[in-house]
């Protein structure tokens, strides 16, 4: 039997241990996470195992149920927007088997917690070695499928801490999401991350939970993204979650200052949630996520945050979601 590597990392208040018989996959992960790598696990959290294997052939039995397919918007990494994904559940409801386009699969042992990600194995041209791609292929996937199962629930978003607390900006891909956390961030307010961020419910408030990923923003080009570590580069101490003080909605106004107003149409924050959570097709319990929905809805309101000017973006701008909730 080959070696196994591994490494531990905690993201949103859940442990989770990868072993992979690759180095390249753990080297790649360890990079990838290397602000929530651990060394020791934590018996207080939630636990996951996660096996990466290879395999030659398709591994969802014959007799397993299609429970959904569709497009899946796998923002959070290399810039990557898309991908087929479909959802099988085994005869006996025990397992769970998540395939991409690709023909990687994850399956789900729902009982054990315990996950293993099957990597295509392709023989390589004029030999007879087996090849495989390594976790990056599906490696968004594979941290959303894992949070969704413990009820942490992906937003397509960027977060700062201010005050103590959450803030969530939301809008589609150019809208200026990383921009504005960074230059945020730049100005003193904490990082939570630039594209994607958990939402789940901890004694009964929300809490808006960090993926620290460098985040990618345009510097050198005007056409291609670079990736910056925001921790590294303006000395942040991590955080790993804050509660909700705000949801808001990013539009861009380019002249003048930035301002925050609130949105008068209070189905739109219910919008805003559904089409932010990347993985919505995927969560395991529609009534959990629904009923935090429904809490977030009584108790918060959406804001619009007016991006204007960055030369003129001022921190204290954050105080207007303290203010307009007092």
């Amino acid at each position: 039997m080959g070696k196994n590597f591994s490494v531990s990392i905690k993201v949103a208040g859940v442990f989770i241990r990868f072993t992979s018989d690759l180095d390249i996959d753990i080297c790649h992960l360890k990079m990838l996470f290397k602000h929530h790598v651990i060394e020791t696990a934590d018996d207080t959290l939630p636990c996951h195992e996660v096996n990466i294997v290879g395999t030659t052939e398709r591994v969802i039995p014959s007799d397993a149920r299609l429970v959904w397919k569709g497009y899946y918007h796998a923002v959070g990494h290399r810039g990557d927007h898309g991908s087929d994904v479909k959802k099988y559940v085994s005869a006996d409801g025990s397992t769970e088997y998540f395939e991409s386009r690709g023909g990687e699969c994850i399956v789900n042992d729902l009982a054990a917690g315990k996950t293993t990600c099957h990597m295509v194995l392709k023989q390589k041209r004029l030999s007879k070695a087996n090849i495989r791609s390594n976790i990056d292929a599906i490696v968004m996937l594979l941290t959303h499928v894992i949070m969704a199962y413990h009820r942490r629930y992906t937003l397509h978003a960027s977060a700062v801490v201010w005050r103590g607390r959450a803030i969530v900006f939301t809008g589609r891909s150019g809208q200026g999401k990383s921009t504005l956390c960074t230059d945020l961030v730049a100005q003193g307010a904490g990082f939570l991350g630039d594209d994607i961020v958990f939402l789940y419910m901890d004694g009964g408030q929300p809490r808006v939970a960090s993926l620290l990923f460098d985040a990618k923003l345009f510097e050198s080009s005007k056409t291609d993204k670079d990736f910056v570590d925001i921790l590294k580069r303006y000395d942040c101490e991590k955080i790993d979650s804050a509660p909700l003080q705000a949801i808001a909605e990013i539009e861009q106004t380019k002249d003048g200052p930035s301002a925050v107003k609130v949105n008068p149409n209070e189905e739109r924050l219910l919008d805003v949630l559904l089409t932010s959570a990347n993985n919505i097709a995927l969560q395991y319990d529609h009534n959990d996520w629904l009923s935090l929905c429904t809490c977030i809805m009584q108790e918060y309101r959406l804001h619009t945050f007016c991006f204007g000017d960055r030369k003129l973006l001022n921190k204290q701008v954050l105080d207007s979601f303290f203010d307009s909730q007092a």
